[in-house]
C-alpha cells in the first residue's frame, strides 16, 4: 500500500518499491526568499532534473495552472468540504508548501499540490511551486507523486481508478498481474479497483466524497450489489437517505458521512425485508374481539410455504393444535 493513500505507505504506488529522492539545493524554508531558487528530483533509474521556484499570482492561478491528467486527485470532489483542512489557513496566510509542476508552453500542469491550487482560486492566494522544464515519462511522474503526497492522501477509489488505468496501459486481465507488477498483494489491488468502480451516486452523496473512511467501499458496493439483483432505483435509495440527515444539526463533516452510510443500509434492509413480506399471502382464520387476538395462515406465491401464527390464544388450545398437526401427518406418513 503506499502513503499517498490515508495511513498508508508511500513507496508501492504504482511503480512497486522504488523510489523518487529529493535532493533541495539550498536550505532555504522561508517562501519569502524565492530568487534563484532551485531543487533536484532524482528518479529511481537514476535520472536527475532541477526544478525551479515560480509563484503564480493569485488572480493568476486559474488561468495560468492545470491539473495534470495523470494527477489522481479526483478534481470534481474539490469543494469547501473536501479541503476544509486546509482553506481557511491559506486564506489567512498563503500556501507555506510549494506544489509541483510542469511547464509545458505557458501553461502550467500541476503533478501535485490540486488542493492548493483550489484554495489559491477561491481566496486568491498566491500558489508557489516547483516547476520542472524537462519533459519527463509517465513512470517520473508518478515517482514524483508517490513522494510528494501531501497531508491528505488519496482515496482508495482515486488510487483503484489509476490501477484500472495502469492495466489497460499494461494489457493486465488479472489483478495479480498488477499487483505481481506493482509489487504489493493481490487484496491491496482488490479493494482499490471495488472502490473505483462503485456507482457514482453512491459517492457523490457523501460530503467530502473522496474524504469517507476506506471501510465504507465495500459496504457501499453490497449495497449496489443488493440494488442491482433486486432491481432496485439507487437514485432513490439515495435520495431517501440524503433526506434523512439535516445539516443544521449534525455539522460535522464525519458525522453527516457516518449518518449517510447507515440509512443507506437501512434502506436497503428495509426495501428487501418489504419485499419479502409481500411475496407472502396472509389470511384471518378466525375474527376475534380483541384486535390483538389472531390465528393466521400465510402462504407464499407459490404455495409450496405455508405459516400459522396465533397470539394470545391459550397455551392448551395451541398444544391441541400442535397435536393434531403431529397426528395427523404421522397418520398421512404411514398411510403412503
Amino acid at each position: 500500500m503506499s502513503e499517498i493513500e490515508r495511513g498508508t505507505n508511500k513507496n508501492l504506488y504504482l511503480h512497486g518499491h522504488k523510489r523518487t529522492s529529493f535532493e533541495q539545493k539550498n536550505n532555504l524554508s522561508s517562501l519569502k526568499n524565492t530568487i534563484n531558487l532551485k531543487r533536484s528530483f532524482t528518479f529511481s533509474n537514476g535520472r536527475k532534473v532541477d526544478a525551479k521556484h515560480v509563484i503564480i499570482p493569485g488572480n493568476k492561478v486559474a488561468s495560468d495552472t492545470v491539473v495534470h491528467m495523470i494527477n489522481p486527485r479526483n478534481q470534481t470532489a474539490l469543494d469547501y468540504q473536501a479541503v476544509r483542512d486546509i482553506i481557511e489557513q491559506i486564506r489567512e496566510r498563503g500556501v507555506d508548501k510549494e506544489g509541483i509542476a510542469i511547464q509545458q508552453q505557458d501553461k502550467y500542469y500541476l503533478i501535485e499540490g490540486s488542493r492548493r491550487r483550489y484554495c489559491c482560486i477561491e481566496t486568491k492566494q498566491d500558489l508557489p511551486l516547483w516547476v520542472i522544464t524537462d519533459e519527463l515519462s509517465s513512470k517520473e511522474i508518478y515517482e514524483i507523486i508517490n513522494a510528494s503526497q501531501s497531508s491528505k492522501k488519496f482515496s482508495y477509489r482515486e488510487v483503484g481508478q489509476q490501477y484500472l488505468k495502469q492495466m489497460q496501459e499494461l494489457n493486465f486481465a488479472t489483478n495479480e498481474e498488477l499487483a505481481a507488477y506493482l509489487n504489493t498483494s493481490t487484496e491491496t489491488i482488490r479493494k482499490r479497483i471495488q472502490a473505483a468502480k462503485i456507482n457514482e451516486q453512491l459517492i457523490r452523496i457523501f460530503p467530502d466524497a473522496e474524504g469517507i473512511p476506506n471501510s465504507y467501499y465495500s459496504k457501499l458496493a453490497k449495497i449496489e450489489k443488493e440494488a442491482e439483483k433486486n432491481e432496485l432505483d439507487l437514485q432513490k435509495i439515495c435520495q431517501d437517505a440524503q433526506s434523512k440527515i439535516d445539516v443544521e444539526t449534525i455539522k460535522a463533516v464525519e458525522e453527516q458521512q457516518h449518518y449517510l452510510i447507515h440509512h443507506l443500509m437501512m434502506n436497503i434492509k428495509n426495501i428487501l425485508n418489504d419485499q419479502k413480506e409481500a411475496l407472502w399471502e396472509t389470511k384471518e382464520l378466525v375474527s376475534f374481539e380483541n384486535k390483538d387476538q389472531y390465528a393466521r395462515i400465510s402462504r407464499n406465491l407459490n404455495g409450496r410455504k405455508v405459516k400459522f401464527e396465533f397470539n394470545r390464544i391459550h397455551i392448551n388450545t395451541i398444544k391441541e393444535i400442535e397435536q393434531m398437526i403431529i397426528n395427523h401427518l404421522n397418520t398421512k406418513g404411514a398411510n403412503r
